[in-house]
C-alpha cells in the first residue's frame, strides 16, 4: 500500500475500535447493566493501547506526508491559498471530496448529537481544509474561516467544487463540456451575462484605402446570452437504524451517490429539445435544432455524416473548438468499422479520445441512435456550491417529480386539482402541500395517493441536496445533430 492507503486504513481502524468503545459504552448505560467483566475490561484495555499506537502511527504518516508535500509543491501564491500553510493537505485527490466530507460532518454531527467540530475531531483530524470550511481553524486576531470570505477559506469551497466537477467528467457530457466551454461561477448572483459577438458579423472589416482616401469607420453587432441561475434539488430520507450501520462508509455513499444522480439529470436535461421554463430550468441544446438522418452504418456513410456536422458549424461561422457527443455504444461502433483492406478506420482515434482530429466526449447518458456536435467556444456554463442541510424533525410527501401520480411536478400547488405536469421540473411554487387527505381532488390528479412522513415519528432522516446550475450557447448555430444513427 501507498502512505495515502496506509493512512486510511489506519483511520479506518480508528472509527472502529471508537465503535466498539461505544458500544462497551452504551451496553453499561442500559437500565440491566451489571458490573464489568474481566474479558470486557481487558478488551478496554486492549482497544485503548491500540487506539494510542494507531493514532501515534496516524501521526508519524503526516508528517512524512507534510515533508514530502513542502518538497513537491511548487511555489505558487494561488496554490497556497487553496491548499493553506499547514502543508496538511493531499496533493490530488477525487473530486468532491471536501463536499462529501462537509456533508459527511453535518449528517454525522446531526445523528450523534455532536457538535461539528468533534465530528471533524474524530474522522478528519488530519485534514484542516474541513476544519476550515466549518470555521475551525484557529489563526491571530482575524474572523473565522466561512465559505463567502475571499482568501480565508472561499476558495477551499471553490476549489472542491472544480474538483467534484472534474471528477464528473468521465461519466457526464454536461461536466466534460462545461470543462471545454466558458466556466463560471455565479457566487453571490443571481445571473450572469455574457457579451458576444452576433454570428456571421463582419462589420468590423477593414477596406483598403488608397493614399489620402478616408479610413472607414466599422460597427460591431454584438448579442449577448444571459445565465440564470437555476437549481437542481433532491430530498432523500432513510431510516437511523441504517444510517449508523452504514458508517463509516457514508462519505463514500455520499460522493457516489453526488456524481452519479447528478450526472444523469443534468445530461438528461442538456441534451433534450426542451426549451427554457421560467423559474425552472434552461433550454436543452437540442431546442430549436432539427437533426439530419443519419446516411448508413458503412465507413463512406460515417464520413459523410461527420461532415454534414462539421459542415453545419462552418455555414455559421463557428465551428472554433468542436466537440462531437455520442452515445458509448456508438464509439465502440466506429472502433470496429474496417475499410477495404480490412483495416480499423477509426480505432487509433478513438483510442485518443478524438474522431477526424475533433474531440469526442461518449457518455450512456447520451441518446442512443443520436450524434451531437457543438461549438464548445460558444457554450457556456455556471455552477455554485452544493447545499446540505438535514434534519430529523421534519415531516415530507412521499413524491418525487416523475410526472405519475403522486408527483411533485404536478401544475397545482395545492392538492385540489392540475395536471400531472412534466416530468423532472417543479414550476415555481408548485408541488403538494401537507394538508391531510386528497378528499375532493379529482380522477387523474397529480396528487392521488400521496403521503406525507415525519422524520420524528418513524425515528429517520432526511437529506437535502441543492446545487444552483445553469448552461446556455453565446451564439445561436452552434449545435448540429444527427438521428437515427446505426454505426
Amino acid at each position: 500500500m501507498n502512505l495515502q492507503e496506509k493512512m486510511s486504513a489506519k483511520q479506518d481502524r480508528l472509527v472502529a475500535i471508537k465503535d466498539e468503545l461505544t458500544e462497551i459504552k452504551a451496553l453499561m448505560e442500559s437500565d440491566d447493566a451489571e458490573d464489568l467483566s474481566s474479558e470486557q475490561v481487558a478488551r478496554i484495555d486492549a482497544l485503548t493501547e491500540e487506539q494510542d499506537a494507531v493514532i501515534k502511527s496516524v501521526e508519524a504518516l503526516e508528517k512524512i506526508e507534510q515533508n514530502l508535500a513542502k518538497k513537491a509543491q511548487p511555489v505558487n501564491k494561488a496554490q497556497a491559498m487553496n491548499y493553506g500553510t499547514s502543508g496538511a493537505f493531499p496533493v490530488e485527490e477525487k473530486g468532491g471530496e471536501l463536499l462529501a466530507k462537509a456533508a459527511t460532518v453535518e449528517l454525522v454531527a446531526h445523528m450523534e448529537r455532536k457538535r461539528p467540530e468533534q465530528v471533524i475531531a474524530e474522522r478528519y483530524s488530519h485534514d484542516d481544509r474541513v476544519k476550515a470550511v466549518h470555521g475551525l481553524v484557529n489563526k491571530t486576531a482575524v474572523l473565522p474561516a466561512d465559505t463567502t470570505t475571499t482568501g480565508w477559506a472561499a476558495e477551499l469551497v471553490n476549489y472542491d467544487v472544480q474538483g467534484f466537477m472534474r471528477h464528473l467528467e468521465p461519466v457526464s457530457v454536461y461536466a466534460a463540456l462545461r470543462a471545454k466551454g466558458l466556466s463560471l461561477d455565479f457566487g453571490n448572483a443571481n445571473s450572469i451575462r455574457i457579451p458576444s459577438r452576433a454570428a456571421n458579423d463582419r462589420g468590423m472589416a477593414p477596406a483598403f484605402v488608397g493614399e489620402g482616401g478616408v479610413i472607414p469607420v466599422g460597427k460591431m453587432s454584438l448579442a449577448s446570452q444571459t445565465l440564470n441561475r437555476y437549481k437542481v434539488a433532491i430530498i432523500s430520507n432513510f431510516t437511523n437504524e441504517l444510517l449508523e450501520q452504514s458508517t463509516p462508509n457514508i462519505e463514500a455513499l455520499v460522493r457516489e451517490a453526488m456524481i452519479n444522480d447528478t450526472a444523469f439529470k443534468l445530461d438528461s436535461a442538456l441534451l433534450d429539445n426542451s426549451g427554457a421554463v421560467a423559474g425552472v430550468r434552461p433550454a436543452g441544446l437540442m431546442n430549436g435544432v432539427s437533426a439530419t438522418a443519419s446516411a448508413g452504418s458503412t465507413a463512406a456513410d460515417i464520413i459523410t455524416d461527420l461532415k454534414v456536422l462539421l459542415n453545419a458549424m462552418a455555414a455559421s461561422n463557428l465551428g472554433a473548438k468542436p466537440v462531437i457527443i455520442m452515445n458509448s455504444a456508438r464509439l465502440l461502433g466506429l472502433s470496429t468499422i474496417t475499410n477495404a483492406t480490412g483495416s480499423f478506420m477509426f480505432r487509433d482515434e478513438v483510442r485518443s479520445g478524438t474522431l477526424l482530429g475533433v474531440p469526442v466526449i461518449a457518455s450512456a447518458n447520451v441518446p442512443a441512435a443520436s450524434v451531437i456536435v457543438v461549438d464548445a467556444d460558444s457554450f457556456a456554463a455556471a455552477n455554485a456550491a452544493p447545499e446540505f442541510m438535514v434534519s430529523d424533525q421534519a415531516t415530507i410527501v412521499q413524491a418525487n417529480a416523475d410526472g405519475t401520480a403522486p408527483t411533485m411536478a404536478g401544475d397545482k400547488s395545492d392538492y385540489t386539482g392540475g395536471g400531472l405536469g412534466t416530468a423532472g421540473e417543479v414550476k415555481p411554487d408548485g408541488g403538494i402541500i401537507v394538508t391531510g387527505d386528497t378528499a375532493g381532488a379529482p380522477t387523474g390528479a397529480s396528487v392521488t395517493g400521496y403521503q406525507a412522513l415525519s422524520m420524528y415519528q418513524v425515528y429517520s432522516t432526511a437529506v437535502r441536496m441543492v446545487l444552483p446550475t445553469s448552461w446556455g450557447l453565446v451564439r445561436s448555430g452552434s449545435v448540429a445533430a444527427l438521428s437515427s444513427v446505426g454505426w
